[in-house]
């Protein structure tokens, strides 16, 4: 393997450790705020937060392993966790600059700080999914597949956002009046994604390899997940306007 996994793995423990902290403050400081109805804003902050703790969790638990005699099967386990506890800590990571872009919202600031926000949470999600990307190739060692795999995944990230982009514009009527009623459960589907994935970092699916469909599929849910992000911020914002012009 390229790279000493579980040395990086301690660092990406101790900075998710950190963000989750920073997390745990800004509930409680929401909570105190009682002119204002934080309640999506505080459920976006509980995913991460919980995303955070248990990507810390997982990335401690990988740099516990000793690689110095490691044979095949511990650098498959050793791929396959790492990818797992990776695309738990994207999904957060993401989270965090979502709830970033809510609490502007929520605290009407003006528009140029809205904009920057929107932007740094697109770049945020264009960096997570790249880093997603990257991770799967440690999966493999057949050079006909990591020869094509970066940019097949990229292709399925870019279809994926696009379709879902249009499908949102054409159904923006009836996915408003879904998030309004049902914001908080579609913000938990990434706990849910989450957890799948700690069920599938404790199993053995390591033992055999993994077909490359099962990438692709993995990337369209993780890019549902983050169009899911992108809509409930353009959402927030009508509504926003919407209340402004009342």
């Amino acid at each position: 393997m390229g790279f000493d996994w579980p040395n990086m793995s301690s660092s990406y423990a101790n900075f998710a450790g950190i963000l989750a902290g920073f997390v745990f403050s800004g509930i409680f400081l929401l909570l105190e705020d009682e002119k204002r109805d934080a309640s999506e804003v505080i459920s976006i902050l509980m995913v991460g937060f919980f995303g955070l703790l248990l990507s810390a969790f997982l990335f401690s638990n990988i740099s516990g392993l000793s690689m110095g005699t490691a044979n095949p099967l511990q650098l498959r386990m050793l791929s396959f966790r790492i990818l797992v506890a990776s695309i738990i800590f994207s999904i957060t990571i993401m989270q965090m600059f979502l709830s970033l872009v809510f609490i502007f919202i929520l605290y009407r600031l003006p528009q140029q700080v809205l904009s920057l926000s929107k932007m740094i949470y697109y770049g945020s999600a264009f960096i997570a999914t790249m880093f997603v990307i990257r991770t799967f190739s440690a999966l493999y060692t057949d050079v006909n597949i990591l020869s094509t795999l970066t940019r097949d995944l990229f292709l399925t990230v870019l279809v994926s956002a696009v379709v879902l982009f249009i499908l949102s514009k054409i159904f923006r009527r009836k996915l408003d009046i879904m998030f309004e009623k049902y914001f908080v459960r579609i913000i938990t589907s990434s706990f849910v994604f989450m957890l799948a994935l700690v069920i599938a970092y404790n199993t053995d699916m390591y033992l055999m390899e993994m077909p490359v469909i099962a990438d692709h599929f993995i990337m369209v849910v993780f890019t549902i997940n983050m169009m899911n992000n992108n809509f409930s911020i353009n959402h927030e914002y009508r509504t926003m306007k919407i209340k402004e012009n009342r």
